[in-house]
């Protein structure tokens, strides 16, 4: 009996031992994380490289869009909270898009300087790889300035013309003509789209003056002042008739509408000798002023290839950007997104 009293008493002693050890170990752990809780650093939120505060930013916009639904079910009016929501996702597109064209503008500049250099661009590496990187670049800032559509070619542009007294039907048809063109894909030639797109949101003035055989060429006056910083083509969207493109070489900002199959006349290899790929830059194709004779109508200006006497000038009164009203599909209605100041040309 001794001898168990003594056993007992021995583990009893043992058990209390490790109680206190194992004790001991976690207070000290317990120190160890309020001390460590205490000195870390204060968080700052996520920011990428082109932005800061920006997961703050839609973690606040989520919550009050949460506070809109959660007053809509109460019955409350959450009109002033959902103007801030609404001011808050565009300021965060004017952000991206400042970017964005700050980005194209940098690109551009590297190009430009490029072409300077009279290396044949099309067969380059270098020159092909930051042409490729402006392209991209420039397909981002189109969709964050111009919208974004699941249809190839959503984007068109409006033209309000004003014939002048010297047409020959003037008495019969009057002053007032109309031509629409939609802009090529930007799959293919986004930096032409892009500044025909920015040719028309700043259009000032212009007017089509020369009456050539083969081409309807026009003045341009816009906020858009530099020719294209490379000359983008692509054997998809060949100079046939009726489409639209840049004049001169380097091209734009002048424009002209081909009245025949240019395809020879203004594509690769066209126009000199030191480049076979070189062709103009195109824009797009007519779909409204053709069949209406609108097209046939400023090829009637009295006098052959380029007008000094601008009383026979055909006037580019106003720009319109027209963009689809919905998705984009092919029934859509097509809206306006911007339009040029209602000025009369001073060209």
């Amino acid at each position: 009996m001794g001898y168990d009293a003594n056993i007992k008493s021995k583990r009893a002693v043992k058990q209390q031992r490790l109680t206190i050890i194992f004790t001991l170990i976690g207070l000290a752990l317990a120190c160890t994380f309020a001390v460590n809780f205490l000195r870390r650093p204060k968080t700052t939120p996520v920011t990428s490289k082109n932005g800061s505060g920006q997961l703050q930013q839609l973690t606040l916009r989520k919550k009050q869009e949460e506070q809109v639904v959660a007053g809509a079910s109460d019955g409350k009016n959450n009109d002033k909270l959902l103007r801030t929501i609404a001011a808050a996702k565009d300021a965060d597109t004017i952000d991206l898009e400042a970017k964005a064209a700050q980005k194209v503008a940098q690109l551009e500049q590297y190009v430009r300087a490029i072409k300077k250099t009279g290396v044949i661009m099309e067969t380059d590496k270098e020159s092909l790889a930051l042409t490729t990187q402006l392209q991209d670049a420039t397909r981002t800032l189109i969709k964050l300035r111009y919208g974004d559509f699941q249809v190839t070619t959503p984007y068109r542009i409006k033209l309000d013309l004003e014939f002048q007294s010297t047409i020959p039907d003037f008495d019969s048809k009057g002053k007032d003509g109309t031509i629409v063109i939609e802009l090529a894909p930007i799959s293919l030639i986004p930096y032409s789209v892009y500044n025909f797109l920015e040719i028309a949101r700043t259009w000032k003035n212009g007017a089509f003056h020369r009456n050539a055989g083969h081409v309807l060429q026009a003045i341009a006056r816009s906020n858009v002042k530099q020719s294209m910083p490379f000359q983008e083509y692509s054997k998809e969207y060949p100079h046939k008739k009726y489409t639209v493109g840049y004049a001169g070489r380097p091209s734009g900002p002048e424009f002209y509408i081909s009245i025949q199959n240019n395809s020879g006349a203004h594509g690769p290899g066209s126009q000199q000798q030191h480049n076979p790929y070189e062709a103009d830059c195109i824009i797009g194709r007519v779909i409204q002023g053709v069949e209406d004779g609108t097209v046939d109508r400023i090829h009637t200006m009295p006098g052959k290839e380029f007008l000094s006497d601008k009383n026979k000038w055909v006037l580019i009164h106003r720009m319109h950007i027209l963009v689809p009203k919905g998705d984009g599909s092919d029934d859509d209605e097509y809206v306006e997104f911007s339009s040029s100041p209602e000025v009369l040309p001073d060209v």
